[in-house]
């Protein structure tokens, strides 16, 4: 009966705090922090595993290993944006010039065929028609540069939270363990390690999808002859984090870069896209889950949706590990703890 009162207070005091963020008009940008500080914790679990595994396996203290693996993976994450940035850039000056080309082959047609310049501004208000556009162009530029500010800011959140996290994991665990009543702290230290546990195998799970569809991206584009393939094939992996919309979003950039080498490869890029998610869905993804973690798909595409609306891209990616996180939360504490359901359900496809 006691432990019944304190969920209920506990859920009280929860709500009771959503509604005074609500009531203040920063919920949103309260659930936009508590996303990024989960997705810092998910680079964090990530870093430990990598740092752990070494330690455990080499004579290196785990302050040796973090420091090794923080290095490494700065310094690798350094050189693949060099390479991705050199290579847009090219390609950026490429697509420049031959949008150049096609206006200047479009003016000598049109001179072929008796327009002129003059008749042209006569017909329309040629230099009104550049000042609204470059009004446009100016808003979405400053638009555009403060959507990267604020891209640039949440990397930064991301980085360090996972980067004090990994580092010293014991120090936050405690800390949060010291908020539970005494004679709850042993449950409540079980519901963090299977939350660590389903997050891990999540973790591993996507990356492992993301290495194998960015590797086959890579290859079929090459073999098509779309351009930067790599790049391509590194943004569909990247991509591949978001479950169910990640590939969708992926498929834009190839398709407009084959609308420059003809109508047929557009059509090979969507049946080779089409491909490699009925591959990844239906063999990739299904394997991986047989020792990783599985979620309803009908649930994550609910929360995705839910979370695209209220919050943005950043509740869209980050909705499938919230869903790992509720289902834990779930199981553990309400259909074993409160409802007495020994078998409460697992998240592992083993």
């Amino acid at each position: 009966m006691l432990q019944t009162t304190h969920s209920r207070s506990l859920v009280f005091a929860v709500l009771l705090f959503g509604l005074v963020l609500a009531s203040a008009g920063v919920l949103i940008q309260t659930v936009n922090v508590l996303l990024l500080i989960l997705a810092g914790l998910l680079f964090g679990i990530f870093v430990n595993g990598i740092s752990s595994w070494l330690a455990e396996r080499t004579p290196l203290p785990y302050t040796g290993s973090y420091l090794i693996v923080v290095l490494s993976m700065l310094i690798l994450g350094g050189l693949g944006f060099y390479y991705l940035g050199s290579q847009t850039v090219q390609r950026a000056s490429q697509l420049g010039s031959e949008l150049q080309s096609a206006g200047d082959k479009a003016i000598g047609q049109l001179d072929q065929v008796g327009v002129s310049e003059k008749s042209l501004k006569q017909s329309f208000n040629i230099e009104k028609v550049l000042s609204d556009q470059g009004k446009s162009a100016l808003m979405s530029l400053l638009s555009g540069m403060r959507s990267v500010g604020a891209g640039i800011t949440a990397a930064f959140v991301i980085l360090f939270v996972g980067l004090y996290a990994a580092y010293e994991p014991s120090l936050y665990r405690t800390g949060m363990l010291k908020l539970v009543p005494m004679s709850k702290r042993d449950r409540a230290e079980e519901v963090l390690m299977q939350l660590r546990e389903a997050l891990s195998g999540w973790i591993i799970g996507r990356l492992m999808s993301m290495a194998i569809v960015g590797v086959l991206t890579s290859i079929g584009l090459a073999v098509l002859g779309i351009p930067l393939p790599v790049t391509l094939g590194v943004l569909a992996a990247l991509l591949t984090f978001i479950p169910n919309f990640g590939p969708l979003l992926a498929a834009l950039p190839q398709v407009l870069l084959a609308l420059n080498i003809g109508t047929d490869t557009v059509v090979y890029v969507v049946v080779f896209n089409l491909a490699l998610q009925g591959i990844e869905s239906y063999v990739i993804t299904p394997m991986i889950q047989r020792h990783e973690v599985t979620l309803p798909p009908i649930l994550t595409i609910a929360a995705q949706l839910l979370m695209g609306i209220v919050i943005g891209l950043v509740g869209v990616m980050m909705a499938a590990p919230l869903v790992v996180v509720i289902m834990v939360i779930v199981q553990m504490l309400y259909v074993e703890d409160e409802l007495g359901d020994p078998n409460p359900g697992s998240l592992t496809g083993s």
